[in-house]
């Protein structure tokens, strides 16, 4: 209807609408929900996957998101690497104290979490929507004190300087940077930081400040692609339009987005060394394509030329394919 994202967010919507329903369903429901989307990314070849939580924000909820990504792995020849997002959004419960929250989120979520092995790495919403620096700084020291990766949502509204900040902590990656400066980019590339680039929240919140692409490229900061799926900015369930508007929104060449869905994305899950390439010794995940050219899956992102999906090197066709 027009209205933005902040304003949307202070009448109580947004985050914490998904929240009020994610902590309402059950295990089962979320699994169900969740493996119509994941059998989407599957369809277009997707062997790897990230999972964040944090629309749950207490112990319960976070944890059943958490369990429930845990199964979908389990039952579905798909790897899935999980990160606890619990600072993102200040809960109902939480309301006008949002440094008690953090409080909550480092001394109970984070550490408990973490002893039941459901996530290997932390996300914070640094944002003026989210959390200030200090608070994010505080959930970064807290998983860092527990040996804990860190990334960050960082300059998607704003110039706030969490990318400094991810830098910092040597964080994993960074998310969104649409307000991202060349002090944020020379603080990624020393600390080798992905840079996630998330164009469906561009397309959907019809934002205007695009992510200083150029920048990236001179200082050689790696880009990775990514859907954002979430019920708020990005609903879409597509890695190959994620290409797609890389290319078109940001300027990106299929080049430098395929590397973003390969070997930058594996950088950016920590994984860099056994997945995203095909070279000995690396995790035998990869894709066959009925198609002349590479460009195909970025040019045209409707169509799906998948030939063959192979994890952990067994081969799954696509219905009717053999």
């Amino acid at each position: 209807n027009g209205v933005s994202y902040q304003q949307i967010s202070a009448q109580g919507g947004g985050i914490n609408a998904t929240v009020n329903a994610t902590r309402a369903a059950s295990a089962g429901q979320l699994q169900q929900h969740a493996q119509r989307r994941l059998a989407a990314l599957m369809r277009e070849g997707v062997t790897t996957l990230e999972v964040k939580s944090g629309y749950g924000l207490n112990l319960d909820a976070e944890q059943k998101m958490l369990q429930v990504a845990r199964q979908l792995a389990e039952s579905h020849p798909v790897e899935i690497a999980t990160t606890l997002l619990a600072a993102h959004a200040t809960p109902p419960e939480w309301k006008g104290d949002p440094d008690g929250y953090i409080h909550y989120v480092c001394e109970t979520l984070l550490p408990t979490l973490w002893s039941q092995n459901l996530f290997e790495a932390v996300d914070v919403f640094c944002e003026n929507v989210g959390f200030n620096l200090a608070q994010t700084e505080r959930v970064f020291a807290a998983a860092q004190a527990l040996g804990i990766p860190v990334k960050g949502h960082v300059e998607q509204l704003s110039p706030l300087g969490g990318s400094v900040l991810v830098g910092k902590y040597h964080g994993l990656s960074a998310d969104h940077i649409e307000y991202l400066d060349e002090e944020g980019v020379l603080a990624l590339r020393q600390a080798g930081t992905v840079a996630v680039l998330l164009p469906g929240a561009f397309y959907f919140l019809r934002e205007t400040r695009r992510p200083p692409v150029d920048l990236l490229r001179r200082h050689h900061v790696p880009m990775a692609v990514a859907t954002d799926i979430n019920p708020g900015t990005s609903p879409f369930a597509s890695l190959h339009l994620a290409m797609n508007m890389a290319c078109v929104q940001f300027g990106l060449t299929p080049e430098e987005a395929w590397a973003g869905v390969t070997r930058h994305a594996a950088q950016a899950l920590g994984r860099q060394r056994t997945h995203g390439q095909l070279a000995a010794g690396f995790v035998a995940d990869f894709i066959v394509w009925d198609a002349d050219n590479p460009v195909e899956m970025v040019y045209e992102p409707c169509r799906n030329p998948l030939f063959s999906r192979v994890y952990r090197g067994v081969a799954h066709y696509p219905q009717g394919k053999s």
